[in-house]
């Protein structure tokens, strides 16, 4: 596959892919790979980027925001790039993605809506990881759940406490699941094996979220060969020549010794302190 953009941070290092999309291909802790990879799924790999709703563009995903080149920028730190022009839904809008190294083993990864066009529009940022089958996910529980979603089913989360979890080994194959919730706290966690994978963004209440959305949602694709933890940004206002931007701090932690998935509200409590950690 095509050159990757490197940016590295203490132990952490992500991969990106001008070429495609500007796809995060690879995102590794120690050598460890903690997203899926193209031999799993052709097209659904890596992590990526879309607009929220998704009822503005449907199904497939907006080429020239999901999978056509982007554009290099000068940047005095980490890769900046920008997507071609995009139409739908009467909009005329395109991407931009910064990443840059924060602290040690963090990475903040700033995604851009320029409005190019005529009109004014809301819109929402929405992040999407693919991870391998048999982790765990989790965030703070929030106000509101919608699931069924519509041609998915129901993907029911467990919930201990504050603090809602999707145990990826009870997935049954044969339907493709799926939730988008609201959350609390800023934070998206997933655990593979003993590396936490921390998502962490501005939170917004469940009213300034993108109609049908969830800042916190989860899709187990019904082969059960990827799991996709995803997060938004709220539903903003963006005018003609106006930019709306939404920054999410990856981060990767190991789960200390003694703490197993089993324990969920040990887990609760170790991720509740290293977002508090890793935000200052």
């Amino acid at each position: 596959m095509e050159d990757a953009r490197l940016v590295e941070s203490g132990s952490l290092q992500m991969e990106i892919l001008p070429d495609h999309g500007a796809r995060v291909r690879s995102l590794r802790f120690r050598g460890s790979q903690l997203l899926s990879e193209a031999d799993q799924h052709p097209d659904n790999w890596g992590a990526t980027y879309w607009t929220s709703p998704q009822s503005d563009w449907g199904w497939p995903p907006v080429l020239a925001i999901d999978t056509d080149a982007y554009t290099s920028l000068e940047t005095s730190l980490g890769v900046a790039l920008r997507s071609a022009p995009a139409e739908f839904s009467g909009r005329r809008l395109c991407i931009g993605k910064h990443f840059r190294p924060a602290q040690a083993d963090t990475i903040d990864t700033e995604y851009v809506i320029e409005n190019l066009g005529n009109s004014e529009f809301r819109m929402a940022s929405w992040e999407i990881s693919r991870v391998p089958p048999g982790g765990l996910t989790f965030f703070p529980t929030g106000t509101v759940e919608i699931s069924p979603i519509f041609p998915h089913a129901e993907l029911v989360m467990e919930k201990v406490g504050s603090t809602s979890f999707y145990d990826h080994t009870g997935f049954g194959l044969g339907d493709s699941r799926k939730v988008h919730a609201d959350g609390r706290g800023g934070y998206l966690a997933h655990l593979a094996e003993r590396h936490l994978l921390l998502k962490m963004f501005e939170d917004s209440p469940a009213e300034a979220q993108a109609p049908g959305e969830g800042e916190c949602e989860i899709f187990a694709n019904l082969d059960g060969k990827y799991v996709e933890v995803e997060v938004q940004s709220a539903y903003r206002l963006v005018r003609p020549g106006e930019r709306s931007s939404f920054v999410v701090r990856t981060a990767v932690v190991e789960i200390p010794e003694g703490l197993d998935r089993a324990d969920r509200e040990g887990l609760r409590k170790f991720a509740d302190a290293q977002v508090n950690r890793l935000r200052r």
